[in-house]
């Protein structure tokens, strides 16, 4: 059989080239623009924070609060309730980076930061170095953590306490720590497993 000459070989890539271009003119910008009216469609009733790029060609990544959900950027496949892992060689062995929970964190940090001082428990005033602590009263791990914050304050770190009661006593305690006029020495009491004014 014989060979095609160099220039129709040519010609020929020439079409290609311009009938299927390389690289498409679909911006990052359209494509998440695309994808934010597709979300509206098939999840109306949920409000994601941002929709972003993965490393991966054309999968996006939709972050809605602490949680994170992939989309192909035709809005036709969705990965949910899975980790996306990086697979990285580390001194000569193979180690999987969780990409997935990089992102989750960033969400539950931003979800955390939008809670109010007014509405937790809260043991110091820096507003940039603290740490938000899930806490029961009923704990003996966190009635310890309790008796130190006091050097948590004088290293300057506020204390903000998410309360977590599972017995219904604790819940009826906690209640009355909120309604309590001091409501850190309220709290305090009932980590040092002292009784409080019923409010």
């Amino acid at each position: 059989m014989q060979k095609p000459s160099k220039s129709i070989t040519k010609f020929l890539i020439l079409i290609i080239i311009y009938i299927f271009p390389f690289h498409s003119s679909y911006s990052n910008e359209d494509a998440i623009n695309f994808l934010k009216k597709k979300m509206d469609n098939i999840f109306p009733t949920i409000k994601y924070d941002k929709i972003k790029k993965t490393p991966i060609k054309n999968i996006y990544e939709i972050h809605y609060g602490g949680e994170i959900i992939y989309i192909t950027k035709d809005g036709k496949y969705i990965f949910e309730s899975g980790n996306l892992q990086k697979v990285e060689v580390d001194d000569g062995k193979y180690v999987f980076i969780n990409l997935t929970e990089i992102s989750s964190s960033e969400g539950r940090k931003n979800l955390l930061d939008n809670i109010s001082d007014e509405k937790l428990f809260v043991y110091g005033k820096n507003k940039e170095n603290y740490i938000n602590v899930v806490t029961d009263v009923d704990c003996p791990y966190c009635r310890k953590f309790h008796q130190d914050i006091p050097v948590y304050l004088k290293n300057g770190i506020k204390v903000r306490y998410l309360v977590y009661a599972i017995k219904t006593s604790s819940k009826k305690n906690i209640v009355s720590a909120w309604c309590a006029s001091d409501k850190s020495e309220a709290f305090t009491m009932l980590k040092n497993e002292e009784n409080i004014e019923k409010k």
